[in-house]
């Protein structure tokens, strides 16, 4: 049955049907149907139907009282359902995949961290968080810059597509460069503020790997991610949900494989080709301009080659601090290193899928410097009821309990941490025992409850700084997802080492032989 109440009964909603409690009682007027009215059912008590149906004979004009009292808008729990469903099931496949690729992270830093070049320069240990964290940023803003160009319609132009594709490819090889050296630049200041000594020859190594090391798992990752994006649109998937989990997981193994490799070569070599380091560190000076002047020349990347820095810099300095936590909480606890990369990057991933979605959909509402203002969707009000408010959720923990359609999707991507942590722990653990034994449950119920408080507090930053931004009149698809990647980083590995210490203090281990 279609009946239609009046516009003006409904304080300007449209509603598709009224039906009573029973079923039994439906209301019809007579009337014209807007063209942008929703499929809302109403459902509604016997007497409160009758006092709606006497209100339409006495031609009641302001029935505000009666509609706060009583309508609950079905339809509209049904349809938050299912976009949640919809959201998930987008979402929780590329977020499993990417954390296999963490698993495969962790695993790997625990038999790298055995090298000799790692046991010799330690500082190495200090420079993971925020390389595989710079890793992370560019190709996830990479990846949020792309989902916003694919969702509004750019990438569908073969001439925009190209223009596009290839000064980000330009800006992003750039930035890996330059902030790949700051990083091993910052690493050996942190040593040195924490040994009280230097040793140039591990700075001349480590600025090195991790140029080298940046630059081509920044070339690889990019194309991966314009791909990905490609194949997402082409089969209707949204990009946002897609494309930043896995550019965290291919970030965080290959960029620390390469890493590993490169070293490992140099250091062997050190001896007989001491020139080889020098070679890398030439060759690299000279890419790094010539990407530059060719992003600062196209028209979709000249802006982010002026505003882009600040972000990766800071993310990489707040990485680093992680960093320092991670070199002695892996002395303190042998155990650790294996579970770093899946606690910093699991729950940055869901952070920074939440971060793009708003972020096209600020895109998508209106221009930054101002912020858009929407009703939110209630269970218990009829829309029209509730007072406009901002397209971001309030930055704080209530907020993510808030009737506002981001605070609904990140409330779903916080649930699928917990699975997520579950799956990812046991895979670590089956791993580093051999197959033989699974982690303790006091241990699993720790790192789970660690990981909730970092992945809340992480949606709680993300809501802020892309708010803060898009007030600004900054766009959050280059600076957003840094901040809240690097904040992860720290907050991770923090919330981490707390967990091992309880553990510890607890007598108990995370699994036993």
């Amino acid at each position: 049955a279609r009946a239609l109440v009046p516009t003006r009964l409904m304080m300007g909603s449209n509603v598709a049907a009224i039906v009573s409690a029973s079923g039994s009682c439906l209301l019809t007027h007579e009337g014209s149907r807007a063209e942008d009215a929703k499929p809302v059912i109403l459902i509604l008590s016997k007497k409160t139907v009758d006092d709606c149906y006497s209100a339409l004979h006495e031609d009641v004009e302001s029935p505000r009282s009666l509609c706060d009292r009583c309508w609950v808008p079905v339809g509209g729990f049904l349809a938050e359902w299912h976009s949640s469903l919809a959201l998930a099931r987008e979402t929780f496949p590329p977020f499993l995949v990417a954390g296999m690729g963490m698993v495969a992270a962790g695993i790997l830093l625990g038999d790298v961290k055995r090298l000799p070049v790692f046991i010799e320069v330690s500082e190495l240990m200090i420079l993971v968080p925020p390389l595989l964290g710079l890793k992370g940023n560019l190709e996830m803003t990479l990846a949020s810059r792309l989902s916003t160009h694919a969702n509004l319609g750019h990438l569908d132009s073969r001439e925009l597509f190209c223009s596009i594709c290839l000064g980000n490819l330009a800006v992003v090889q750039c930035q890996a460069i330059v902030v790949g050296f700051l990083a091993a630049l910052v690493a050996c200041m942190l040593n040195l503020f924490t040994t009280g000594k230097i040793n140039w020859q591990h700075l001349v190594l480590m600025a090195a790997s991790s140029v080298a090391a940046a630059s081509i798992a920044s070339f690889f990752l990019a194309v991966i991610m314009i791909g990905i994006v490609v194949v997402s649109r082409r089969y209707n998937v949204d990009p946002d949900n897609v494309a930043s989990p896995i550019a965290g997981m291919l970030g965080d193994f290959v960029t620390l494989g390469i890493l590993s490799t490169i070293s490992y070569f140099l250091y062997e070599i050190r001896e007989d080709c001491s020139w080889a380091q020098w070679a890398v560190m030439l060759t690299y000076s000279l890419v790094a301009p010539g990407c530059g002047l060719a992003a600062s020349k196209n028209r979709f990347t000249s802006g982010l080659l002026r505003e882009g820095w600040t972000p990766v810099i800071a993310a990489m300095l707040i990485s680093s601090a992680g960093g320092i936590i991670l070199k002695h909480a892996d002395k303190a606890f042998h155990s650790l290193a294996p579970f770093a990369p899946v606690m910093n990057g699991a729950a940055g991933n869901l952070a920074a899928v939440q971060t793009s979605r708003i972020s096209t959909d600020l895109h998508g509402s209106g221009s930054p410097g101002t912020m858009p203002m929407r009703r939110p969707t209630s269970r218990s009000k009829p829309e029209f009821l509730l007072p406009e408010e901002p397209i971001t959720p309030t930055a704080n923990i209530s907020g993510l309990f808030s009737e506002n359609q981001h605070a609904g999707s990140a409330r779903v991507l916080i649930t699928l941490a917990v699975p997520g942590a579950a799956c990812f722990v046991s895979l670590i653990v089956r791993e580093q025992s051999g197959g033989l034994a699974l982690p303790d449950p006091l241990f699993l119920l720790i790192y789970v409850t660690a990981t909730l408080v970092q992945v809340c507090l992480l949606f709680v930053a993300a809501h802020y700084i892309v708010g803060r931004l898009w007030r600004e009149g900054r766009n959050p698809d280059n600076a957003a997802i840094p901040y809240v990647t690097s904040l992860g980083d720290v907050v991770g590995t923090t919330v981490l080492t707390a967990a091992f210490w309880l553990l510890t203090q607890l007598g108990r281990v995370p699994w036993k032989d």
